[in-house]
């Protein structure tokens, strides 16, 4: 008799729990069709590979995960994304801001690596533009859109002109600031005139010019 009793308290609070579970999952799914409920279904945490919104325009500058805060560039809105304009990648790149502050470092490897992994896709792997479906010249469905980055007129650009292009976009190309840390457009830029070096049109020990041309 005591184990018939046993069985049925086990069966009555296995049943309990199993219509329990069922109820509180018809309650939460009931709090969730409220958005003010629903904060265990949409966390406010950042998801992967989500970065944060940008500090607006005249904010404190503060040390952040993609590096050393710097002034913005002046920009203008193009389809999805704001690009610089001719004139502040001009105005950075003649500033403090526009001189390389890892001159002394080797950073062709870490320059490489960004490189290949954010540029050659159109740029190609020696910066030729002849690499990825955008940037394949002869192909009607692809044009190329991409810069040659060993010609001459790229050669001309400064440092700093560069590094603005790569953070905060040119033209057809979107910005690249919150992929590629500070350091990591520095050591682009050193790489992109080492391809211009093995190209013979930058001379071995040559430097870019500190002025930037009249056009993109």
């Amino acid at each position: 008799m005591r184990r018939k009793q046993v069985t049925l308290t086990h069966a009555v609070l296995a049943a309990a729990i199993l219509f329990g579970s069922a109820g509180c999952t018809r309650i939460d799914n009931a709090l969730a069709s409220v958005p003010f409920l629903a904060f265990m279904r949409s966390s406010p945490s950042f998801d992967p590979y989500e970065s944060p919104r940008p500090a607006p325009p005249g904010a404190v500058p503060f040390d952040g995960p993609l590096g050393e805060a710097i002034p913005p560039i002046a920009s203008v809105q193009l389809g999805p994304s704001r690009v610089a304009t001719e004139g502040g990648l001009r105005e950075f790149a003649s500033g403090p801001w526009g001189q390389n502050p890892f001159a002394g470092e080797d950073l062709l490897p870490l320059g490489q690596a960004m490189y290949d992994r954010h540029c050659a896709v159109c740029h190609g792997t020696l910066g030729l533009a002849d690499g990825g479906a955008v940037a394949r010249p002869g192909e009607d469905k692809y044009p190329a859109i991409a810069r040659n980055l060993t010609l001459p007129v790229a050669v001309a650009l400064p440092d700093g002109y560069i590094y603005g292009i790569i953070r905060a976009g040119r033209g057809l190309m979107p910005p690249y600031g919150a992929r590629i840390t500070h350091r990591e457009r520095w050591a682009i830029v050193e790489y992109v005139r080492e391809l211009q070096r093995r190209a013979g049109t930058l001379p071995a020990t040559g430097a870019a010019q500190q002025t930037a041309p009249g056009g993109e």
